[in-house]
């Protein structure tokens, strides 16, 4: 049934833990305790997790990712994972074996919508190019751009996969939300941060569908929003700065009667914007 219907969709969302346990004793169990018992009571469907829950490398990042893993399987409902650019300091294949990513990029529907997850670190100085497309890709950003190390872009298969996911959408008359770990808009983050290095050419190529409702996104701590061509383009704030301003550690994003709504953990409305199915 559409949420459209009378059946709001809800869902929990988080990003940007970065746990670390020398610099958050006791901060991010209790609050993800939190977060946990909240997305219960609001009864959410699943929980979508955008990235970055890890801060330290090598075998630190290891051990915390496995620690932050046993935190959020309190949660007893299903949970997405997107990959985020701290993550891979864990290798990649470990990575996903650990946290149960089925694939690099991936996409799944539920109450009517299609879920389209990127990989925006897909082509990046943290991981292998897959094939000539990706390296010469790869050499242009770091060589020619000298683009931000710690961001990535997405690689040729992945794009010629995401448009066969949006075309079958579109012929089910399916509404899309994409979920990516790096901002797809310049205007939703800052110099510092950064977002997708071929954000221009992904921006665009979502935008072609009418069907395209949202983006949502971490890694810009403090959060942002833009809307173009029609598409909400919602950058969460981070776990990891939840009691600075805005306040917002981690939501439940609601859909229904023509609305998305994104409410943080004391029930405060962070979004209240059009969404149509």
């Amino acid at each position: 049934m559409a949420p459209s219907e009378g059946h709001p969709l809800r869902f929990g969302i988080v990003t940007d833990i970065h746990y670390t346990p020398d610099e958050q004793a006791g901060t991010t169990p209790a609050g993800l305790t939190r977060c946990i018992n909240r997305w219960q009571e609001q009864k959410t469907a699943f929980v979508v997790q955008l990235g970055d829950l890890v801060s330290r490398e090598g075998d630190a990042a290891f051990c915390d990712l496995v620690e932050v893993r046993g935190m959020l399987a309190r949660y007893p409902g299903p949970m997405v994972h997107v990959p985020g650019n701290h993550c891979l300091a864990v290798p990649q294949e470990r990575l996903f074996s650990i946290m149960g990513i089925p694939a690099p990029y991936y996409a799944f529907a539920t109450g009517g919508i299609r879920f389209i997850v990127l990989h925006s670190m897909d082509v990046s100085m943290l991981s292998e190019p897959e094939n000539t497309a990706d390296s010469n890709l790869l050499a242009y950003y770091r060589d020619v751009r000298q683009a931000l190390f710690y961001c990535g872009a997405v690689g040729s298969r992945q794009l010629e996969w995401l448009v066969g996911e949006l075309d079958s959408a579109l012929r089910n008359e399916e509404p899309v939300i994409v979920l990516s770990h790096l901002p797809l808009l310049e205007e939703t983050t800052d110099a510092k941060h950064g977002l997708l290095w071929n954000h221009e050419e992904v921006s665009a190529l979502i935008s072609r569908y009418p069907n395209v409702r949202a983006c949502f996104s971490g890694h810009f701590h403090p959060g942002g929003y833009a809307l173009r061509d029609g598409i909400h383009f919602i950058v969460l704030p981070a776990f990891a700065g939840g009691c600075e301003q805005p306040c917002f550690c981690c939501g439940t994003v609601e859909i229904g009667d023509g609305r998305l709504r994104i409410l943080s953990l004391d029930g405060n409305t962070l979004h209240d914007l059009e969404f149509f199915v």
